[in-house]
């Protein structure tokens, strides 16, 4: 009985093993499908964000659009920017700087313009009157989970995430429902030195081929091993019953 449960829990285990290098590659297929589509949207040709979305498209739009590339045209409302706390650049702490960038009287967009440390806290950005950008568009992120949610109501100076359904409460004018991660802008403000343009994500395929690779080699070490030392310990038992049967005459 002992030794079928051991059995048991031996073959279990390859199985599991199995079963978690076969997760593994089915990461690395959807990983790769991902970063596919990712550098299809990001080698699209550019078009203007009114081409792309539409003010009234519902929050959740953002996902299907993540990394394309728009254009924009309108002056930056400076009053109205926020710091989007804890983002770290090279080790650095610091925060994230959005602007809504008012294309029309009714509609802005907001942008991500970059990186500054904690030092400029108070940081204001020279005014560059009417300007023209593009980046990549991305998604609005809501509190999840056990995320504590940016208080509602009154105008916050700082923000735990880049929730644009808080941030549209405090603004007098529409905002559409993704933002954008600067990537070029004219005329710039290099004279200031930050914020720092955040550099395109890196899209590599992940641990997960290791992974799969470690979980197979795992399981066929269990698979090879454990029936040679079951070969072994009935060798040495077979040789014990053996020499035990020699006749004491003989000897």
């Amino acid at each position: 009985m002992r030794k079928a449960i051991v059995h048991f829990l031996v073959g279990s285990a390859v199985v599991v093993m199995v079963f978690m290098g076969l997760w593994q590659l089915d990461r690395l297929d959807s990983k790769q499908k991902l970063n596919q589509e990712v550098e299809e949207r990001t080698a699209s040709a550019l078009i203007p964000i009114q081409d792309a979305v539409d003010s009234s498209d519902p929050w959740s739009i953002g996902e299907s659009l993540k990394f394309r590339r728009v254009t924009a045209e309108g002056q930056y409302r400076d009053e109205d920017s926020v710091l989007i706390r804890n983002r770290s650049l090279n080790g650095a702490p610091g925060y994230w700087l959005l602007t809504p960038l008012r294309i029309s009287e009714d509609i802005a967009v907001v942008v991500n313009r970059g990186w500054i440390p904690l030092s400029a806290e108070d940081f204001s950005p020279k005014s560059l009157g009417k300007v023209t950008i593009s980046g990549l568009m991305q998604e609005t992120k809501g509190a999840s989970g056990l995320q504590k949610s940016d208080p509602s109501g009154g105008v916050l100076k700082s923000l735990g995430r880049v929730d644009l359904q808080r941030y549209q409460e405090q603004l007098s004018y529409g905002i559409y429902p993704v933002y954008l991660q600067l990537e070029f802008q004219q005329p710039e403000n290099e004279e200031q030195g930050i914020p720092l343009k955040l550099e395109r994500p890196n899209f590599d395929d992940g641990p997960h081929l290791n992974y799969a690779v470690q979980w197979f080699s795992f399981a066929a070490v269990f698979s090879i091993g454990y029936p040679v030392v079951l070969w072994r310990n009935r060798k040495k038992l077979g040789g014990k019953k053996r020499h035990s049967e020699i006749p004491i005459d003989y000897l």
